[in-house]
């Protein structure tokens, strides 16, 4: 399914916004359920999930994505990664989609990946317009991600660095900036896959301490009755399964969990691997299929 860019606000910002539109739906025709999709820590939607979006529009969903503030096509200023400022460019996503011809403002859902898995969980614990989550390869507690991706001794130095920025911040409105790479540490495989897209960009530190405090799985037992399907990657090292289990279980009923065997954190994106991608796709087809 082609994917049309379109615009919305958030705080007065412009947001790049993508939707794919079901093949068969024309006007006129019944309102359908819409899929609001959010990407990972890299804050692009047509990066990360356009694959996923025609797919799911192919099989009869309004799918929506966005570029965060700052990331992509999105108004904003660049090197900030804010993590409650996404949340609120999704509730405004959500709003924008239940003006949208053909999408019905009672049905839809959400499907986050990476740091967008930990938007997803945060946005629908806050807002009961989200009917059914699914994640894949979640964050789910910022802080404990940033440190497992980390050997202890640099954890302390990150730490100690993100402390002083903090406390020279409060005393001087100054910050220092650093590159993402130096915030997310990725694995071999990782870098690989990527070739240090959307890695060579600064962040400020603040963007740091701000996802070392965002912590969606406190907060995941808000969704329920509302049902969600976390999938993780048994062999994750950038996004340690442990985000996901964990989250899982402190998660209300309905709610799944779904293992990929001996898949790394981007097997589960389709330009990677589309074997692998093709049981995310399914499952999340399933799940939405029952519950939206």
């Amino acid at each position: 399914m082609p994917i049309s860019e379109i615009y919305y606000y958030s705080d007065g910002l412009k947001i790049a916004g993508y939707i794919a539109k079901p093949e068969d739906w024309e006007e006129g025709d019944p309102l359908r359920p819409g899929i609001l999709f959010l990407p990972g820590y890299s804050g692009n939607a047509k990066n990360d999930l356009s694959h996923l979006m025609e797919r799911l529009a192919a099989e009869g969903w309004f799918c929506f994505g966005m570029d965060y503030r700052g990331f992509g096509a999105s108004e904003g200023e660049r090197g900030r990664h804010r993590p409650l400022e996404q949340a609120q460019d999704a509730y405004d996503a959500l709003t924008y989609m239940q003006t949208m011809a053909g999408i019905d403002p009672d049905r839809i859902g959400l499907l986050g990946t990476s740091f967008g898995g930990a938007n997803a969980i945060w946005v629908a614990a806050h807002d009961e317009r989200v009917k059914c989550v699914v994640t894949t390869v979640a964050v789910t507690h910022g802080e404990r991600w940033l440190k497992s991706i980390r050997r202890p001794w640099e954890w302390l130095a990150f730490k100690d660095m993100v402390d002083a920025d903090a406390r020279s911040r409060v005393q001087t409105g100054k910050g220092s900036k650093i590159p993402i790479a130096e915030i997310v540490i990725r694995d071999p495989h990782s870098n690989s896959v990527r070739k240090g897209e959307s890695f060579g960009i600064e962040l400020d530190l603040q963007s740091a301490e701000a996802a070392c405090r965002y912590r969606p799985e406190w907060v995941v037992g808000r969704i329920s009755p509302r049902p969600v399907l976390f999938i993780y990657s048994e062999l994750d090292a950038l996004v340690p399964p442990q985000e996901q289990i964990s989250c899982y279980e402190k998660c209300g009923e309905p709610k799944r969990l779904v293992k990929l065997p001996k898949a790394t954190h981007y097997d589960c994106y389709e330009f990677v691997n589309p074997e692998m991608s093709a049981v995310v796709r399914q499952e999340a087809i399933a799940w939405f299929r029952k519950y939206l």
